[in-house]
């Protein structure tokens, strides 16, 4: 099924490909042991949800904690704007390793099964966040703190890395025919849910004394952790395979498939996942870490407005994000994700003009527009569109190396590029065509098709051994 396709229409199987089907009926999955829809299926779904909430709490609250404290603690021998630019780069470490634990992660959710994957990035971000919130100061430790904040990040990246798509794949490939669009973005709800509790528990630790909230307020977020670790873990024990990878193992036995071939056989496909994945990382992170540190200190609204604002904005996107995916379903997943790029290239200049306001409502209503709204048009289907682009056996793998490619270059970077532009000219404007660049190449990925020779253009990319070209 592609991105445009009505549903229910076949997909043709590529030239020299495998006769694998692209979707697993029920009975070919075992029973219908574990299509979403089932008691196993909203078991999967709840469980995959609910460890990405996990996931996103722990790297959004480090997003959060960048803007608003982490410079001082860790680089305070440097002037207020270098401390953020450090912070933020900081940040984007995290980013950079994010490839690393897709590719990793994907390799082994290929051969080995997603759900064992999705525990094990579970306890690795969450680990590290929870060691974030003991990690001593530059003014305790000296160089090995700011030292320690990388690895640490480092670290908690390469579990994010392999989390999402993991987790949208647990519930896209138990799917029923024509739902993919809704079910892929159900984890990205998840998302949203993480960045409400990181939002919510940072904006109370903010509303400590400012001299509280530095000594040690600013920790007790990144201990909370080691809660979420715990609950997580309980949900997804013993989480059932996938029907479309147990169909797949049980023809064909563990995939052997080396990382490279994986990654090789599909190129296009990686490429044009990166290039849809780039707006969003763009304009989310843009607002989150950016705008938080520009509000806070150019426009001097409370930071307890602004991070209570994007709490809200994200509490509504965990409704909006099915509501965009269903959508995706009905009129197409290119159709869908065009008007989230058109209203983003429209609304980023009167997006700072309401912030410029300093009005607590209408701060809201910017966020509010800028989140749910045009941002998760453009997010939620773009798990279906880009994973349909793979085959089974390397989906995982592909579908992870090419959104967290993007992640790195583009997500990772963006409060620092934001912040930089800014500092620079003193003027949003280029923050604003930033944005625009990022939506011009997500739009360029989205509208142009993908051709591979033997091949249907927009369906999926099978990794055949030796092939170099998708």
């Amino acid at each position: 099924m592609t991105g445009d396709e009505a549903p229910g229409e076949q997909v043709a199987v590529p030239a020299g490909g495998d006769v694998e089907a692209v979707k697993a009926s029920p009975g070919e999955a075992g029973g219908g042991a574990d299509v979403a829809g089932s008691r196993p299926g909203r078991r999967t779904v709840a469980a995959s949800m609910v460890g990405t909430v996990l996931e996103w709490y722990d790297f959004n609250l480090y997003g959060f904690a960048a803007a608003v404290v982490l410079g001082e603690q860790f680089f305070p021998r440097t002037s207020p704007t270098a401390r953020v630019l450090a912070s933020f780069a900081t940040f984007a470490a995290g980013f950079a390793a994010r490839p690393v634990g897709g590719l990793l992660f994907g390799h082994f959710g290929d051969r080995l099964g997603r759900a064992r994957m999705l525990v094990v990035t579970m306890v690795v971000t969450g680990c590290s966040s929870a060691l974030l919130g003991l990690l001593p100061t530059y003014r305790q430790a000296g160089w090995p703190a700011p030292v320690g904040l990388v690895v640490l990040r480092v670290v908690q990246g390469v579990g994010v890395g392999g989390e999402f798509a993991g987790a949208a794949l647990m519930t896209m490939e138990n799917a029923p025919p024509g739902r993919r669009g809704f079910f892929g973005a159900v984890p990205a709800m998840g998302t949203g849910a993480g960045f409400v509790l990181a939002a919510a528990a940072f904006a109370l630790a903010a509303r400590l004394p400012g001299q509280a909230l530095m000594a040690w307020g600013w920790r007790l977020p990144f201990l909370g952790s080691l809660v979420l670790v715990a609950f997580g873990l309980l949900v997804r024990r013993r989480l059932p395979e996938t029907a479309e990878f147990t169909a797949r193992a049980r023809a064909r036995g563990r995939a052997e498939t080396s990382l490279l071939t994986a990654v090789r056989g599909c190129p296009g496909a990686v490429v044009r996942t990166m290039g849809v994945s780039v707006s969003c990382f763009i304009w989310g992170y843009m607002i989150q870490g950016f705008v938080v540190h520009y509000g806070a200190t150019e426009l001097h609204i409370a930071r307890s407005t602004l991070l209570w604002a994007l709490a809200v904005a994200s509490a509504v996107s965990i409704g909006t994000l099915p509501m965009w995916g269903a959508a995706s379903d009905r009129w197409g997943r290119r159709t869908v994700i065009t008007v989230g790029l058109v209203g983003t290239v429209a609304y980023a200049w009167p997006f700072f003009a309401l912030l410029h306001t300093r009005s607590p409502l209408w701060i809201l209503v910017a966020l509010v527009v800028a989140l749910p709204v045009l941002r998760d048009l453009v997010f939620a289907p773009q798990v279906a569109l880009c994973a349909e682009m793979f085959d089974t056996g390397v989906r995982y793998t592909g579908l992870s190396a090419g959104r967290e490619f993007a992640g790195a270059l583009s997500g990772g970077t963006a409060p620092f590029v934001a912040t930089a532009l800014h500092a620079a000219t003193h003027r949003v404007w280029p923050v604003v065509c930033y944005v625009v660049a990022g939506c011009a190449v997500t739009a360029v990925a989205v509208l142009l098709p993908t051709s591979r020779p033997g091949g249907d253009a927009h369906g999926p990319v099978r990794a055949v051994p030796g092939q170099g070209r998708g």
